[in-house]
């Protein structure tokens, strides 16, 4: 009990030496000469209309940046450069004891930039605003895109095609003004719906519609931006699937060189891509041969007896005709065809002259010249590509393989096996064992495509040669028959499988193609031959094919909007990857964007903005896969298909405060939430967008509540709330579908610092000796203030007494130092006082420390002798607080004049 009353004395003692407390509310401006005020508009860059944003505020801030109060109302005055831009109040009013003033911003339909000006006192401060986007110039890593869904075109259709600016990093630009790209074109093939095309303010692009005319050929379009001297150009082929030539087809192409044999000549018509297409006028025939007699005279009457000519909506003709060619002898015996408007087309056969047939034993002759066993097949010809829808024709034939191996063998019994002497070498002998006389030029001295081919001899290892029948063989169930198969009777139907009648080679099968394209296989087996088949391709190069997902902003990119929007266009093309005009209109579903797009009857394309809620990323780009698929009752569910997109957003988020040092006991506190483009421009969403704001440390601000941009306005408002400590925190912002970005904020206090001074200390003090000197407390305004309260804190090498004091009413306190050692020691000296900021120094005193016989910390003194001495110190520290009213320089004086005393 007895040691604690030192201690209540002490505390008495400084209670009594409490000056007044200051309880700073407000500041006297007039007197306060070092501030500086802050006109803040935030957001800075407001969406053009007539309207009235508050969001201009006034703050008075102290020489540290914290806004401070004023003791009193203090009107301040307000202009605008360009009040058809943005208009504000001539005066406003900051009311006392609060820490801003706000005021409206009206904008009008006039977009621009102006400065708002706001002076107090003399005291002049400015802020740009920008309202929609004024900007007259371009980025200039710029490059011009011209975008097309195909390169192929059929004549009489059109397409939409769309320009674009992007940089050099692939980022596409939102135009600041109108951009004009001008067209050119080759007007004679294809031309577009305008010369030019604008990208419109905001806008990411511009489209049109190139319309192809009736004539095929390749053109190109070219799109120039003269400003920047950017150009770009695509070429076009233009095709036709109306005919445009003919092509004529002669199966089999190896015929006995005998009498009454029948050539199956089959004539197509074939659009600009030599596909076959069907007629839709009958289109007229006249052939003609390389061999007047006997072919060229037949051709001759039979055209004039029976005008052949390919009927309207079919495809060909199937020309045959007999022929007596026992005295034609020959190879590539050409026959043509022609017809007005499409050219003429032709091909060529041959004839052997040594017919072969087999007898019931396989064993095959060459007219008593000599006998060989050979392998036997059945070789199959067609056209490579038949149209859906149509009527074609199949050859088959019987043949022999020839095996050069057995040319030179011997038989079974002996017997030596010899070939044709037309087939001879001219090295060999003959059969006779003399030499073959070299007055006859054979065939095996010629070259492939001279040789006439008399025999199968003459063949080279492995090919046919055509083996007569020597009976007649049908495909309706006789025991010779032959079975002639589709591999697909949705794509070719066998109509009539044919027949080989005896002493023919070949028969011809009927088919007919249904709506089904794709590949089909028609075989032909003979019993006691073989098997052969032949690979036909059905097309219908008007079938659509395709539907085509085509984003205006780029081959595989996708730019939305922050509610999820963005455009599409949907194409139908056909096999050759044209546009493709709808006979009846087309439905289709977009997942996941569960939009449902329709192709009108008589159109290629359809234009459609959809909207995905998949679009809740943060990041700058991410991928999403659009799936297409048919819809309906007769819906071909073939055309269904996918394309993955790289998706970007068109905006983020902007966080914003009107002053980045807040005030950390003000309550009223705000920041403000954007939605901006890349560009730093306005965005105005179309629904209400709910953004998600949070702060990196609530232990300095917090936020209260999520702010929601209101649909028609850029931009919202939302509370911050302080904690009273200082420090810095990061603010950051997020909605669906568009960046986030963050905020740097700091806190502090707008009370005034405190300063601490010393006085009457040395700058070398001895060790052991207790030294008393003065400690000052200013404002920062140099004025003293009383009752504030001192912390010293030492590093346990010295002693200072009392720990903690309160200043005087002249702002000044008395303490006792005591050095323990040296070579220097240092304290920290923190002063407080209620509306005032924390003032921290610190000091550092060298310490002159003699040889020490006995150490003063050694004496073991009484008690009370302590007490009177400490009581001793707060005595003089009272009489100097009564008497001693000079400033602070006189006092330093007086008390050195003491000390010397």
């Amino acid at each position: 009990m007895i040691a604690k009353k030192p201690l209540l004395f002490l505390l008495a003692v400084s209670f009594l030496m409490g000056g007044n407390i200051h309880s700073v509310s407000g500041q006297n401006l007039e007197a306060l000469s070092d501030y500086s005020i802050k006109l803040a508009i935030s957001p800075s860059h407001l969406e053009s209309g007539v309207a009235e944003h508050e969001i201009g505020y006034l703050f008075v801030l102290s020489k540290h940046g914290v806004p401070i109060t004023s003791s009193y109302d203090v009107p301040v005055s307000l202009s605008s450069d360009d009040p058809s831009i943005v208009s504000v109040p001539n005066k406003i009013i900051l009311k006392a004891n609060e820490e801003f003033v706000s005021f409206p911003i009206r904008t009008t339909e006039k977009s621009g930039t102006t400065t708002i000006t706001a002076n107090l006192n003399g005291k002049i401060t400015f802020q740009k605003i920008e309202v929609g986007t004024d900007e007259t110039y371009l980025p200039d890593d710029l490059i011009l895109e011209l975008n097309l869904p195909t390169n192929k075109m059929h004549v009489n259709s059109e397409m939409p095609f769309t320009v674009f600016l992007k940089t050099l990093d692939g980022i596409n630009i939102r135009a600041p003004y109108d951009v004009d790209i001008i067209l050119e074109y080759d007007g004679l093939l294809a031309s577009s719906d305008t010369k030019v095309l604008t990208i419109h303010k905001g806008e990411y692009y511009a489209w049109g519609i190139l319309q192809a005319h009736d004539k095929v050929g390749n053109t190109f379009l070219r799109a120039i931006h003269e400003d920047s001297g950017l150009d770009v150009a695509k070429s076009i082929q233009i095709s036709s699937t109306l005919p445009s030539g003919l092509k004529l087809t002669i199966f089999p192409k190896l015929i006995p060189a005998e009498i009454d044999r029948t050539l199956n000549i089959f004539v197509s018509v074939v659009d600009s891509d030599g596909n076959p297409t069907k007629t839709p006028n009958d289109i007229p025939l006249d052939f003609f041969s390389s061999e007047q007699y006997p072919i060229g005279d037949n051709l001759d009457k039979f055209g004039k007896s029976e005008k052949p000519k390919i009927k309207k909506d079919q495809f060909g003709y199937l020309l045959q005709q007999k022929y007596s060619l026992q005295n034609l002898l020959t190879n590539d015996i050409l026959i043509g065809v022609s017809s007005p408007g499409l050219g003429t087309a032709t091909d060529t056969f041959r004839t052997v002259g040594e017919s072969m047939e087999m007898d019931q034993n396989q064993r095959l002759g060459n007219h008593h010249f000599d006998e060989k066993d050979y392998d036997t097949t059945v070789n199959v010809f067609g056209l490579d590509k038949i149209p859906s829808n149509a009527t074609a024709f199949f050859t088959y034939q019987l043949s022999l393989i020839e095996d050069d191996e057995d040319d030179d063998g011997i038989r079974p019994d002996g017997t030596k096996i010899e070939i044709h002497p037309d087939c001879f070498d001219a090295s060999d002998e003959d059969s006779s064992g003399e030499s073959a006389s070299e007055d006859i030029t054979r065939n095996t001295e010629l070259d492939p495509e001279d040789m006439v081919l008399y025999t199968i001899d003459c063949l080279t290892d492995g090919e046919l040669y055509p083996i007569q029948s020597n009976e007649n063989l049908y495909t309706d169930g006789f025991i010779q028959k032959i079975n002639v198969i589709s591999s697909d009777e949705k794509l070719a139907t066998i109509e009539n499988g044919g027949k080989i009648i005896s002493s023919y080679s070949y028969g011809t099968a009927k088919i007919s193609t249904g709506q089904k394209t794709g590949p089909v296989k028609i075989s032909t087996s003979i019993n006691g031959m073989g098997t052969g088949s032949f690979t036909s391709q059905v097309i219908n190069t008007l079938e659509q094919k395709e539907v085509r997902l085509f984003s205006p902003t780029g081959e595989e990119s996708i730019i939305f909007d922050r509610d999820g929007f963005f455009d599409m266009f949907l194409i139908a093309l056909d096999e050759k990857e044209r546009p493709k005009i709808l006979k009846e209109a087309g439905k289709y579903l977009v997942t996941p964007t569960n939009g449902l797009i329709e192709i009108d009857k008589g159109s290629t394309f359809t234009f459609s903005q959809l909207r995905s809620d998949s679009f809740n990323i943060s990041d700058s780009e991410t991928k999403i896969t659009l799936t297409v698929e048919p819809i309906g009752e007769h819906a071909n569910l073939n055309l269904e298909g996918s394309k993955t997109f790289v998706t970007f957003p068109t905006s983020q988020m902007l966080v914003s405060l009107p002053l980045e040092k807040i005030n950390a006991n003000h309550q009223q506190n705000m920041g403000v939430v954007q939605l901006v483009d890349f560009q730093g421009n306005p965005v105005i969403p179309k629904f209400d967008v709910k953004s998600k704001i949070v702060s990196s440390k609530d232990s300095i601000v917090k936020i209260i509540d999520d702010a929601v941009i209101p649909q028609g306005s850029s931009y919202a408002i939302f509370p911050i709330k302080t904690t009273g400590s200082l420090g810095s925190a990061i603010i950051s912002a997020s909605a669906k579908g568009v960046n986030g970005t963050s905020f740097h904020v700091n806190t502090a206090s707008s009370q005034m610092q405190l300063q601490v001074f010393t006085g009457g200390l040395d700058n070398e003090i001895p060790s052991d000796n207790p030294v008393e000197f003065r400690l000052f407390v200013d404002d920062e305004n140099a004025e003293a203030v009383s009752g504030a309260s001192l912390k010293i804190i030492t590093q346990g090498n010295a002693v200072i007494t009392p720990e903690v004091v309160r200043t005087s009413s002249d702002g000044s306190a008395i303490v006792s130092l005591t050095a323990f050692e040296g070579p220097n020691i240092s304290f920290d000296i923190i002063a407080t006082a209620e509306g005032y900021a924390e003032g921290k120094d610190s000091f550092t005193v060298n310490v002159d420390s003699p040889d020490k016989t006995f150490g003063g910390i050694d004496l073991e003194l009484p008690e009370w002798i302590v007490y009177l001495v400490i009581g001793g110190i707060l005595m003089i520290g009272v009489v100097v607080f009564m008497f001693l009213k000079k400033s602070k320089a006189d006092l330093e004086e007086d008390w050195e004049e003491e000390e010397e005393i």
